[in-house]
Parts: structure tokens; C-alpha cells; sequence
């Protein structure tokens, strides 16, 4: 009985060794922080030059999600893209009569979340 027990020792020790090698070489994969899954970043910024009660702008992230917004920063962070997907962000209205221009508003997606697509509103 000696030795089938040393058998099942040694190959539960083997069978561990080559498990925690496999999850090693996987490198984790999991998710990036904050970004909604490894490769996957939110693109946004910030939107000024509305007055501070009850005026808005329509934002869109073309062919994926529109945001109606007031001044602060904002994020299309319901639909994260993948690392070198491209993007446009353009506006479709504002309450309040005012004209709103996109500044940075296209780009290819890099390693990082998109912050810097700045709406003023005129």
C-alpha cells in the first residue's frame, strides 16, 4: 500500500506544479483598471460655456451612444472601444441657443481611456 501512496503524492505534486505553470503563462488577462476589460478604453473630456441651470448639449460617440450633457467632464463609458479602434465625437444639439464646437473630437484609440475631447459651447 506504500507505494501507490507515494505514487498519488508524487503525482499530485506534479499535477499542482504544471497548474500554477499554466495559470503563469496566462499572465493574469482579467481587467484593466477602470477601463471595463483588458484592451477596452472609454473615450471623453470635459464641456463648458453652458449656464449653470437647465442647459444641455447632445453628444455622441458616432455609431455607438448619445449623452445629453451640462458643463463637467463626461465619459462614454457604457461601450469601452478596443485599442486602436477610431472614434468621432460630434454634437446634435444645446439648449439655450448656443453653438457647441468638438475639439479633439477624432482619434484612434491608444493605451489609455480618451480625456481630452473638449465640447465649448457658446
Amino acid at each position: 500500500m506504500g507505494i501507490p501512496s507515494r505514487f498519488v503524492r508524487k503525482a499530485s505534486g506534479f499535477s499542482v506544479v504544471v497548474l500554477l505553470l499554466l495559470l503563469a503563462a496566462c499572465g493574469g488577462g482579467g481587467y484593466d483598471s477602470g477601463t471595463g476589460g483588458a484592451g477596452s478604453y472609454t473615450v471623453g473630456g470635459t464641456v463648458s460655456g453652458l449656464a449653470a441651470v437647465n442647459e444641455t448639449v447632445m453628444v455622441t460617440l458616432v455609431g455607438v451612444q448619445t449623452l445629453t450633457l451640462p458643463n463637467g467632464s463626461y465619459s462614454f463609458s457604457a461601450y469601452p472601444l478596443a485599442i486602436g479602434a477610431m472614434y468621432q465625437v460630434t454634437t446634435t444639439s444645446s439648449t439655450g441657443n448656443k453653438t457647441c464646437m468638438v475639439a479633439n473630437g477624432t482619434g484612434t484609440v491608444g493605451t489609455t481611456n480618451v480625456t481630452n475631447v473638449d465640447i465649448t459651447c457658446v
